[in-house]
C-alpha cells in the first residue's frame, strides 16, 4: 500500500469532513482529558507536549491538515509542563494515574479477534469488569481498563507511580495465564478460550506455520519447555576392566587403552528429564509466541496511541469502540466512516469499579519479581521450615495485622499468606487463620475476594516472601519493631530465626544482646500505642 503524503487531496478531504462532525470531536475530546495529545500530519506528528481542550481544537488541527490523534496512557496533572528528558521524579510528580491499554496486534484477522477475545476472558477471570474494546483501525485492538479500576497503593507505593513497570508486568501475567489456562491442545487441534476449535490444518493455511513451530512440550511441573540436546557421541564400554570412552568414529568395537580388551558400543536411552526441575512429564502447549503479539512499546512513558474515533491512515478506517461481547462478530466495514453513528467512550471510569484490579496488579507484580529472579539466576537465601511456625514467634507486624485492620486489608492479606507459606504453613491451616482474621476486620473482606486469593495461593507453586521491612508495614501502619527486629530485612526470616533457636536449646531473644532500639524504632512504637489508645477511646 502506497505511504500516505501529506498533500493527498483525497485523504485530507476525507479527515477534513469527518472531523468537522461535532459528534466526532466530542469523541475524541472525551477521552483526551488530563493527557498529553498529539496530532498526526500523514507521516509525522506535531509539536510535544500537545492538548485538547475544547471540541473546536480538533477541527482547527483538521483544517492545518492533521489525519489522526495520539493520545498519552497517563494522566497528568498539566499535560503542557511536560519537557523532553524529564526526569522519573519530575514525572512521578506531574502523573495524577495511568490507564492499563494493551496492544494487540496481529497480522492474521481472525487470530487478532481470537487473542483481544482471550485478554478480555484472563482479565475478567481476574476480577476486572470495567473492559474496554476499540479498533486499533488497521489490523488489531486495543484493549482499556481505566485507571479507576486500580487501587491508590501496591506493595507500599503509590500506583500511579507503578508506571510503566505495573502494566508491563500485568501484560505480561495475563500472557501467562492465556498461555496455561486459556489455550490447550487436543490431538490434532487448538482450543482456544476453551470454545474456539481450530485445527493445524487450519492454522497452517492461515499463517504459513508448521506444527512444530505452534506447539512446543513444556514440562508439567515448571512448565518450562523441554530442552532439544544434540545428539551424543557414542559410549563404548570395556567388558574386561569397565573402562568407558566416546568416540565420533564409526566402529562396531574398540580396543581398550587400559586393559587391550573389547570395547562395546552401549545403548543409552536419551535424557527426558527437565532441565530446571528435573520433571520426567512433558505435555503440549501451544506456543502463543508464535502468534500473540502484545506490544510492549506502548507501556512506555509518554507513548502515545491513537485516540478514539480517529482514522487511521493506511486504511481510512475509524479507530472505532464497541462493546468487549461483539469482538468475535466485529468485521472492518464497521469502522468505515459512513457507517459510524454512534459514540462511546474507550477509557470510561463510569464502567470500572474502583479498586476492582487490586488482585490483578499485586499479582502481576508477584509474577514479575519471580520471573525476574528466574531470569537472573538469583534465588533469595532462604529456607521454608519443615514444620509450621507457631504464632508467639511471628513479629509484632504480622501479630498486629492479625489482630484486625481498619485499612489496607488486601494488601495485609497477600503478605500474610505468602508470610504464612514462608513460614511452613499448609494450605489449610494458613486459610483457616486467614478467615478467622477477617471476621476480625471491622469491615471484613468480600468472601469471594478471600477465596479467590486463597484459590490462586493454592495453585502457585514458587514460594515467595513477603514484603521486605519496613516501609510497606509503615504504610499499613503496623510496624513496632522490637529489639530482635534489627537484625532482619523479612517478616519471615524473624519468625525463622527465633525457632532456630529454640530447637538449639537458646532464648529465642538472646540474639539482641541488650541493644537499644533506634530513634525511629521507638517513633514507630509510640504511634501505634497512640493509635490503640485513640481506638479504645473511640
Amino acid at each position: 500500500m502506497a505511504k500516505l503524503s501529506m498533500d493527498d487531496p483525497f485523504f485530507f478531504a476525507t479527515a477534513l469532513k469527518w472531523y468537522k462532525r461535532r459528534d466526532v470531536q466530542e469523541a475524541i475530546l472525551a477521552d483526551s482529558e488530563h493527557r498529553e495529545v498529539s496530532p498526526r500530519f500523514g507521516q509525522g506528528f506535531g509539536k510535544r507536549p500537545d492538548a485538547l481542550y475544547y471540541p473546536a481544537d480538533v477541527l482547527s488541527f483538521a483544517t492545518k491538515k492533521a489525519t489522526s490523534f495520539h493520545c498519552s496512557e497517563e494522566r497528568w496533572r498539566d499535560p503542557l509542563s511536560l519537557k523532553t528528558g524529564g526526569s522519573r521524579r519530575e514525572l512521578d510528580d506531574l502523573r495524577i494515574g495511568w490507564d492499563l491499554v494493551l496492544d494487540i496486534d496481529c497480522p492474521y484477522w481472525l487470530f487478532s479477534k481470537l487473542t483481544a477475545q482471550l485478554f478480555i476472558t484472563a482479565l475478567e477471570e481476574h476480577g476486572v469488569t470495567g473492559v474496554n474494546v476499540k479498533f486499533s483501525g488497521n489490523k488489531g485492538f486495543h484493549l482499556g481498563v481505566p485507571w479507576e479500576a486500580f487501587p491508590e497503593e501496591a506493595n507500599g507505593r503509590p500506583t500511579k507511580d507503578l508506571f510503566p513497570e505495573a502494566p508491563r508486568a500485568i501484560a505480561s501475567f495475563l500472557l501467562d495465564h492465556i498461555a496455561t489456562k486459556l489455550i490447550s491442545v487436543q490431538h490434532n487441534t487448538i482450543v482456544f478460550d476453551r470454545k474456539y476449535k481450530v485445527s493445524y490444518e487450519k492454522l497452517k493455511e492461515v499463517t504459513g506455520k508448521e506444527a512444530s513451530e505452534l506447539v512446543v512440550e513444556v514440562c508439567r511441573r515448571c512448565r518450562s519447555p523441554k530442552e532439544r540436546k544434540a545428539e551424543a557421541q557414542p559410549l563404548f564400554l570395556c567388558a574386561s576392566c569397565g573402562h568407558t570412552t566416546r568416540t565420533d568414529e564409526k566402529a562396531d568395537y574398540l580396543k581398550c587403552e587400559r586393559c587391550g580388551g573389547v570395547m562395546t558400543p552401549q545403548t543409552m536411552a536419551a535424557s527426558e528429564k527437565c532441565g530446571q526441575c528435573g520433571g520426567s512429564e512433558f505435555e503440549p502447549r501451544f506456543n502463543v509466541q508464535a502468534l500473540i503479539e502484545v506490544d510492549t512499546i506502548l507501556l512506555a512513558s509518554r507513548h502515545l496511541f491513537r485516540t478514539p474515533y480517529s482514522l487511521h491512515e493506511k486504511s481510512k478506517l475509524v479507530s472505532v469502540v464497541f462493546p468487549k461481547e461483539r469482538i468475535m462478530a466485529f468485521e472492518k466495514d464497521e469502522a468505515k466512516p459512513a457507517n459510524v453513528k454512534a459514540f462511546t467512550r474507550f477509557l470510561d471510569p463510569d464502567k470500572a469499579r474502583r479498586g476492582e484490579a487490586a488482585e490483578l496488579l499485586v499479582k502481576a507484580l508477584d509474577f514479575a519479581a519471580v520471573a525476574e529472579n528466574a531470569k537472573s539466576g538469583q534465588q533469595r537465601e532462604y529456607a521454608v521450615p519443615e514444620e509450621s511456625i507457631p504464632e508467639e514467634l511471628f513479629p509484632p507486624c504480622m501479630r498486629n495485622i492479625l489482630a484486625g485492620m481498619d485499612d489496607g486489608k488486601k494488601r495485609a492479606m497477600f503478605a500474610l499468606t505468602n508470610f504464612f507459606r514462608s513460614c511452613g504453613w499448609g494450605h489449610e491451616q494458613m486459610a483457616a487463620r486467614i478467615e478467622e482474621w477477617n471476621k476480625k476486620n471491622p469491615e471484613p473482606l468480600r468472601e469471594v475476594n478471600v477465596k479467590g486469593h486463597l484459590r490462586y495461593t493454592r495453585m502457585k507453586k514458587e514460594i515467595v516472601l513477603p514484603p521486605n521491612c519496613k516501609s510497606f508495614y509503615q504504610d499499613l501502619r503496623v510496624c513496632t519493631p522490637d529489639n530482635f527486629c534489627r537484625f532482619i530485612k523479612n517478616p519471615a526470616q524473624y519468625s525463622r530465626l527465633k525457632a532456630e533457636r529454640i530447637s538449639e536449646g537458646k532464648s529465642p531473644e538472646k540474639k539482641t544482646g541488650g541493644v537499644r532500639l533506634t530513634d525511629e524504632q521507638k517513633a514507630m512504637r509510640k504511634a501505634f500505642r497512640e493509635k490503640k489508645k485513640q481506638e479504645v477511646k473511640e
